[in-house]
């Protein structure tokens, strides 16, 4: 993951050997099996996505076309990118919460196992109707809304577990239970959240105004943000990402580029706004279409 990129772009290979300094291990030799554990995934893809972005941004200066009108947003763990491509913090830095976090997170799962499931095919307003009922009240809700027709639960292991069925039976196209062991997302991070901020306060996060856009509200964060409190925040509610890429159209985006592994944020893009310009940056070809764009 990410070593095309590396080896065409010396940009992306700082990034690469800054990280891997910091972590004590390469990158760019973590296996299959390695990326499939939390601890060395989330470090990975942070890594990847600032590499990739690092690469874009470099190159557009040399290319000497004019700055982009810049707005910053991510997905979950990506809203970390994010905050490592605007510098606000250091790689470093970055890389040490992101470490803390995970940890966190695990913790809070251990303490409190959970489940999320994707639903496909269903109206949100059903979804939500159900999770408000007594039966799910305080024990399941809605975490991610993906696209239209894609939203994802998040709670405790068996009522998430009846629910998906429950939602199956009120006629879902499909359930998807995610890889994961906790209730990300919800108030069962409630913990976690509370060693974050604490965890955060101890790092020099700039301080300087940034059009972001933020998961828990999909609007606009233009005053200084207290980025300890917003992280902790964030971990606790829904990333509302349908809500957020309209406000960025709305500010007049005319397109959306995806740093980092995979192409998923670019197709839930086109599913909310069809026919919505995306580029995605993972490799050298994404890379190069990505500038290409900017010479248009």
């Amino acid at each position: 993951m990410g070593r095309q990129l590396a080896e065409s772009s010396a940009d992306a290979r700082l990034i690469y050997e800054e990280a891997s300094d910091f972590l004590g291990y390469q990158v760019l030799d973590l296996d299959a099996d390695s990326l499939a554990t939390t601890a060395y995934a989330q470090p990975a893809i942070i890594t990847l996505s600032l590499a990739a972005w690092r690469a874009f941004s470099a190159s557009q200066d040399r290319i000497q076309t004019e700055a982009l009108p810049l707005a910053f947003a991510g997905f979950s763990l990506g809203e970390y990118s994010a905050i490592g491509a605007a510098g606000l913090l250091s790689l470093p830095r970055l890389l040490e919460l992101v470490r803390e976090r995970g940890q966190l997170m695990q913790e809070a799962a251990e303490a409190n196992p959970g489940a999320m499931y994707a639903v496909l095919g269903l109206d949100d307003d059903k979804i939500i109707g159900l999770l408000e009922s007594e039966r799910y009240q305080g024990k399941v809700y809605a975490a991610n809304f993906n696209a239209p027709g894609q939203l994802v639960i998040s709670g405790l292991e068996a009522p998430a577990a009846d629910c998906a069925d429950e939602l199956r039976t009120a006629g879902a196209r499909r359930i998807v239970k995610l890889n994961v062991n906790g209730a990300f997302h919800t108030p069962f991070m409630a913990s976690a959240a509370a060693g974050l901020v604490r965890f955060a306060r101890n790092l020099p996060f700039q301080s300087r105004p940034l059009a972001f856009f933020a998961n828990p509200t999909g609007a606009r964060k233009d005053e200084m943000l207290d980025w300890p409190d917003y992280l902790a925040m964030q971990m606790c509610n829904p990333v509302r990402w349908i809500d957020e890429v309209q406000a960025i159209a709305r500010e007049g985006a005319a397109g959306f580029y995806e740093f980092g592994p995979g192409k998923v944020l670019s197709g839930l893009i086109r599913k909310i706004i069809p026919g919505m310009a995306t580029w995605s940056i993972e490799d050298p070809a994404g890379l190069d279409a990505a500038l290409q764009s900017l010479r248009q």
